[in-house]
């Protein structure tokens, strides 16, 4: 981009040698009018003064945009007289763009300005464009000492930066309105706006297209007659225009032709192995990793409460009303709990049939992933979306763990699939197309699903991604109000029904669930954190693919055509989906780790197709070298590290420091240096990613496999494992008390009804229980000191403290012998 504020140019110089002038280009002038009729005569004459005194080969072209007033008559005047005025008519008012769009079209010059027809501009300034269009392709006016308002001044100012910033015009006034084009220049730029972004159009497609473009600083006049089309109501409407434009043709820019093929260089075709039976293989590795050695005790208190709630459901023969430690149990819906009672049912009650929940909704988000990445890009990024998501941290901790989230995660990303296969339906010609009911209707269905699960966040995490993609997206259909009133429909059959039968029960329930445990759980009545908390939380579940943050940020930020190329917009669709949930979750103050999980596919196959870019790209291997090489080895060498790390921690805190830990704790060592070497290495950077994926399986592999179980094993209090029932001489008949913590896994693990839960010290019935069970055992938060539990024991009673384990501080509690209350009578009376 160049500037030029005087009228001095280089071809000033060749005239004085006496060189021979070039002959002067015919020149074509557009001025779009939209009831000009008080300024439209002098603009042609000034128009017709300043060409004739430049070039003897001129048009002018006066673009009539459905004006109401006298102004084509004048126009018709005029033509009668000058035989070089032409008049072109809209039928009815089109915009701005449109009239420039017809301008181009119809020009016949070698040259071709625009102006308004409201004299602003000194046209006789033009020589110094003609001048300027022997070297350049398009020469751009910028006005030196504008005229406009203070305000109107401010407006463009902003307006100007934005479009800098967001199309990288580098054009410092994009809306002066005096520009010369090459013809052919300008009959190849593709405008498709009919409002004020003309403009911008016109600059961001000549930066494409490679034009050279120049500025020169022109003359400005007030405006005396006629009147502005432009108006601070418009200001809304540009703004939208310009986002529009920078997301359609910028950012995610619509294939030319549109082809859901996949791509033909692809990373798995090297090895000549097929995608598909590769995402095959992987789904059984990931079933191997998923369902084997699931039979380690239930870790407090998540999976014990998601375990014990449906074996309640099976005791009670009530599954509709949820309970937790027989007593209603207002936070969830209960479609997580459902699933586990019919585990229960089918594989009896263990730990492994509540598992078998999670593992399986994970398998089915995995495979999902992959199915609706291959649509949507290719077989190849299918895969390597499934690689990702396999091995991101939180993903495979999830994936073995009894959680809502998981299942929550399957439901909310299969409604955000079907959805954009709903909308997005291409033509052969890139334009939006119709909407597919069927998919359509399959998002309901699964909105309906994931409402079972945890709620109304089912469609606040759906709602605003998918109006965003409608609104911003041209290539995409946008569905009418009536369909979203089908969807809503088909999701309420699914899960209104359960509403009206646990109302029918209880009739607090309602106003407990909805308020206290989604609105003021949002205002943070539980789980409160700061804003920022999901940063450090989205790193480290996403890792190893984390350390390919900052490449990708650059990929999805670079101006470059390739860059541009390589974003369809079905990225943007899962930036909007990924984005809006971490957004939604950072502004709650109730914050969770798993919280992020239903983002997860979708971050997945962003990175997916990233990472089949870069190992794509082999034309351009040193641009992405960065993400191909260091940010792999520092992956891998990062997760070496955390399993040394974890290996010793695990010897130092736990008593489990067997043989195989030694074993691990060699391996990690011997990997830990191995990928320090090889950063040295660059000539492997091929496969680099691959070895970073081989070494973060191996964690998971150990973390969910070897530690997590441990772990188990040394906290829970009547798990297999556990001898504590043996040594505190459990039955059926001993009366246990648990008291500020759930303890769950106590009714669940002794399967037993008639367990007593308080949850408060406070609580008046601990006492009513003791003088009931005079001997007993208390199952107490460890936190609680025991001189607190003293103050609640009613006289003749008297506690020993047993043992602590996991979260629990256990305690006998009997009564106070005869012999002892008579000597301490005695006691009393001395």
């Amino acid at each position: 981009m160049h500037e030029i504020e005087t009228t001095q140019t280089p071809f000033a110089d060749t005239a004085r040698m006496g060189a021979k002038a070039p002959p002067t280009p015919s020149i074509t002038l557009i001025l779009p009018a939209y009831n000009e009729a008080e300024v439209i005569a002098d603009a042609i004459t000034e128009a017709d003064s300043a060409l004739s005194s430049i070039t003897s080969q001129y048009e002018i072209i006066v673009i009539d945009d459905g004006s109401h007033d006298a102004t084509a008559e004048t126009v018709r005047e005029f033509a009668k007289f000058l035989p070089s005025l032409r008049l072109v008519q809209h039928p009815r008012n089109q915009g701005y763009g449109a009239a420039i769009r017809t301008g181009f079209s119809e020009a016949k010059c070698d040259l071709v300005v625009f102006t308004d027809a409201d004299c602003q501009f000194d046209l006789t300034e033009l020589d110094r464009f003609v001048l300027l269009s022997e070297r350049y392709d398009i020469v751009c006016g910028y006005r030196i000492d504008r005229k406009d308002s203070s305000l109107r001044c401010l407006y463009s100012r902003v307006y100007n930066l934005l479009v800098r910033a967001m199309l990288n015009t580098g054009v410092r006034d994009v809306d002066c309105a005096l520009k010369m084009f090459h013809r052919d220049v300008a009959k190849k730029l593709r405008l498709t706006g009919d409002g004020f972004l003309v403009n911008s159009e016109m600059l961001t497609q000549a930066k494409r297209f490679g034009h050279s473009v120049v500025e020169v600083g022109v003359s400005h006049r007030p405006r005396m007659l006629g009147e502005s089309t432009v108006s601070i109501k418009h200001i809304p409407t540009v703004l939208a225009s310009l986002v529009r434009y920078w997301w359609n043709e910028v950012q995610f820019p619509v294939p030319e032709h549109v082809d859901c093929q996949e791509p033909k260089a692809t990373s798995a075709s090297c090895f000549g192995l097929n995608p598909k039976w590769l995402q095959i293989g992987l789904l059984f590795l990931a079933a191997m990793f998923m369902f084997a050695n699931l039979g380690y005790p239930l870790i407090d208190r998540d999976e014990t409460r998601y375990a014990e709630i449906p074996r309640e459901m099976i005791a009670t023969g009530n599954w509709v009303l949820p309970q937790l430690n027989f007593e209603t149990y207002y936070d969830k819906p209960p479609l997580l709990y459902w699933l586990c009672a019919i585990s229960f049912k089918l594989f009896g009650i263990s730990e492994v049939s509540a598992r078998l929940v999670p593992a399986f909704a994970a398998i089915c988000t995995l495979a999902s992933t992959m199915f609706f990445g291959s649509r949507l890009f290719g077989r190849t990024v299918g895969l390597h979306a499934g690689v990702v998501l396999l091995l991101s941290v939180g993903f495979a901790f999830t994936s073995r763990y009894l959680l809502l989230d998981g299942v929550l995660a399957l439901f909310v990303s299969l409604s955000l699939f079907a959805a954009l296969e709903a909308i997005r339906n291409p033509t052969s010609t890139g334009a939006a197309g119709t909407l597919q009911l069927r998919w359509w209707i399959l998002s309901g269905v699964c909105i309906g699903l994931a409402f079972l699960t945890k709620g109304p966040i089912a469609i606040v995490l759906w709602l605003p991604p998918v109006l965003a993609m409608t609104w911003v997206s041209e290539a995409h259909a946008r569905p009418a109000w009536w369909h979203y009133g089908v969807l809503g429909g088909v999701a309420s059959m699914i899960a209104a029904p359960w509403f009206l039968l646990v109302h029918l029960e209880d009739t607090t329930f309602l106003n407990e669930f909805f308020y206290r445990h989604n609105i003021a759980r949002f205002a943070g009545e539980f789980h409160p954190k700061p804003i920022w908390y999901f940063l450090p939380v989205l790193l480290i579940a996403g890792h190893p693919w984390s350390f390919l943050t900052i490449p990708y940020a650059k990929f999805l930020m670079a101006r470059d055509e390739r860059s541009r190329r390589q974003r369809p917009p079905a990225i943007g669709y899962l930036l909007l989906w990924s984005g809006w949930c971490f957004a939604f979750f950072s502004m709650s103050s109730c914050k969770l780790p798993t919280y992020l999980l239903p983002a997860a596919p979708a971050l997945a196959l962003m990175v997916g197709h990233y990472l089949h870019t870069v190992l794509g790209d082999a034309s351009h291997p040193q641009k992405h070298f960065f993400a191909r090489f260091w940010s792999a080895r520092s992956a891998t060498a990062s997760t070496c590290f955390a399993g040394v790390a974890f290996v010793v921690y695990a010897m130092i805190y736990t008593d489990d420091a067997t043989a195989v830990l030694f074993a691990w704790a060699m391996l990690w060592a011997a990997l830990l240096i191995s990928s320090l070497v090889l950063m040295a290495d660059r000539h492997q950077a091929r496969i680099a990613w691959g070895t970073s994926a081989v070494f973060a399986f191996l964690f998971a592999v150990m973390v969910m496999h070897q530690m997590v179980p441990a772990y188990s094993r040394s906290q829970t209090l009547f798990g297999e494992s556990s001898p504590l029932a043996n040594q505190l001489g459990v039955d059926e008949s001993t009366p246990i008390a648990t008291i500020e913590h759930e303890f769950s896994e106590v009714p669940f693990y002794l399967n037993r009804a008639n367990i007593a839960h308080f949850a408060h010290l406070s609580d008046q019935g601990i006492k009513r229980f003791l003088v009931r069970n005079s001997n007993c055992i208390l199952i107490v938060d460890s936190h609680i000191a025991i001189e607190s539990l003293r103050d609640q024991l009613p006289a003749k009673i008297k506690i020993a403290p047993l043992l602590q384990r996991g979260p629990a501080a256990l305690y006998r509690v009997s009564a106070v012998p005869i012999v002892d209350q008579v000597a301490q009578r005695a006691t009393l009376a001395r």
